[in-house]
């Protein structure tokens, strides 16, 4: 049986909470003082997922680099493939928040969509 202490970051209580488990069967969640906590850490030691931010290179622009995130949470497991691939990226300015700049990463149904705005030079 495995132990892990996580500090929960639903809402800012910030409790620890102290999750027994084995293999994908939670047997114990201790310390969360709601549900939300609970399913938080359930879903923190079953299936991890985090929001990805990073930056594209963009070419033409008024600003070098254009910041941009997943609309959605993605697997934890996948962050470090993302960052390598943003790192490659290249788009051509204009760019508007909110436009898609991949889509269908790594073939996870991932996309990337802009979150600041680039003007053509």
């Amino acid at each position: 049986m495995k132990k892990k202490e996580l500090v929960c970051i639903v809402c800012p209580k910030s409790c620890r909470i102290q999750v027994e488990y084995e293999g994908s069967e939670i047997i114990n969640i201790d310390g969360a003082s709601c549900k939300k906590g609970e399913e938080y850490a359930r879903n923190e030691i079953l299936n991890p997922v985090r929001v990805f931010t990073g930056s594209v290179r963009v070419e033409g622009g008024n600003f070098l680099n254009v910041s941009v995130k997943t609309p959605n949470p993605v697997p934890k497991k996948f962050l470090s493939d993302l960052g390598d691939f943003t790192h490659k990226l290249k788009v051509k300015a204009p760019v508007k928040i909110g436009d898609k700049i991949a889509e269908n990463i790594l073939g996870q149904s991932i996309d990337l969509v802009a979150t600041r705005k680039i003007e053509k030079l």
